[in-house]
């Protein structure tokens, strides 16, 4: 059987050869007609006879190596003849349109080469050998379809800028690269960029060329959106999701800047909790838990002067900032007098010159204190 078939397949091609054939003989006589020129040329090629057997001549000489010599392939000094400008016009009007159509089957197979990779993810993936191979056998047939169309692009992309490297087509279509074939979306084993970052390639960007006037003029926004419906959809869904997290962002900052004002209140409540006892315990209970509200309310200060002013640079002023002026505005007249150009640290705290330090040894408390114990921890200066 794979004798028989293989046989076939030779018969096939060689069929396909000679037909392929008796057809460039027919173009030779119609170019020699409007391109004389091209006379000296076709001396230089070797033709094989239509009843040859093909498969006994060299490669070169083979009908698919055969040069056809349009305008576009012809030396300079041919092709910039004033007699061949409207056959060069000619064939640019063919090319750019192959070039459209090429860029459109690209971009088919690609779609069919996603949905392949979806289907085997959700269906195929860890049912055996035999499926697995099967669907991979697929996909190189239809990348096999994807590089031929390609190639098909890049013989009608070469072929335009001999012959009108500045015209309106350089403006929609560009060179087309092997990294260029990707997409639709990102793919899900390239790890170069995340979602966010991602661009699409520019082949999915490219809208179908339309005659001036035409009634088809608008229906290079709706191929757009027929191709890209589903990557526009996830983006969207992307940038609602980020939109949510910018204002989770900002509550987050909200409740920060309200926990340490709260916490700063807390402490001054405890201040006055304890009656009964030594005056001067209480005066050291008090002096703690004011020294611990100041400590809290400068943590609001400076995150209330390091988050509202990047905020409202970048137009997102949440609703909140406007209850939070009086408190940014004792930030800043704090880090004027402290010279610390809207630096805000602790520095400034008695106590917290190196940071917050909650397990400092009480004898440096008891060194710094010295003379009269209950003026140093009296109640009445920290009204």
């Amino acid at each position: 059987m794979k004798g028989s078939r293989a046989s076939k397949q030779l018969a096939d091609l060689q069929e396909k050869r000679n037909g392929l054939l008796r057809q460039i003989q027919n173009w030779r006589e119609v170019q020699l007609v409007y391109t004389p020129h091209v006379a000296s040329l076709l001396s230089q090629v070797q033709v094989p006879e239509t009843d040859m057997h093909l498969a006994t001549v060299p490669p070169e000489t083979l009908p698919e190596n055969i040069p056809l010599h349009l305008p576009s392939s012809l030396p300079t000094s041919i092709r910039t003849l004033p007699e061949l400008r409207e056959v060069g016009q000619l064939e640019r009007r063919l090319r750019e349109p192959h070039a459209d159509d090429a860029l459109a089957e690209v971009r088919r197979q690609r779609r069919i080469i996603q949905g392949l990779w979806q289907f085997k993810r959700l269906n195929v993936s860890g049912t055996g050998n035999k499926p697995n191979t099967r669907m991979i056998g697929l996909y190189r047939r239809f990348d096999d379809k994807t590089k031929r169309a390609a190639e098909k692009y890049r013989v009608a992309w070469r072929a335009l800028r001999v012959l009108d490297p500045d015209g309106p087509w350089s403006s929609r279509l560009k060179e087309l690269k092997d990294v260029d074939i990707s997409g639709p979306g990102k793919d899900p084993n390239d790890t170069s960029t995340s979602n966010s970052r991602y661009e699409p390639s520019w082949i999915w960007l490219v809208p179908r060329a339309t005659e001036p006037g035409s009634t088809e003029a608008g229906m290079g926004e709706e191929e757009f959106n027929d191709s890209m419906r589903v990557e526009w959809a996830n983006a969207r869904a992307r940038m609602s999701r980020w939109q949510e997290e910018l204002l989770i962002v900002q509550e987050e900052m909200r409740r920060v800047i309200a926990y340490h004002m709260w916490k700063a209140a807390w402490w001054r409540e405890r201040s006055s909790l304890r009656s009964g006892g030594d005056s001067t315990i209480l005066s050291g209970l008090s002096g703690y838990a004011h020294k611990q509200a100041a400590v809290c309310s400068r943590m609001a200060e400076q995150c209330a002067l390091h988050w509202l002013p990047h905020l409202e640079s970048r137009g997102s002023t949440p609703s909140w900032a406007v209850d939070l002026d009086s408190l940014r505005s004792r930030a800043q007249c704090y880090a004027a007098a402290q010279g610390e150009d809207e630096d805000i640290t602790l520095d400034g705290i008695e106590g917290y010159e190196h940071g917050l330090d909650f397990d400092s040894p009480e004898d440096d408390t008891e060194s710094e204190i010295g003379g009269d114990e209950d003026d140093y921890f009296d109640f009445d200066d920290w009204q």
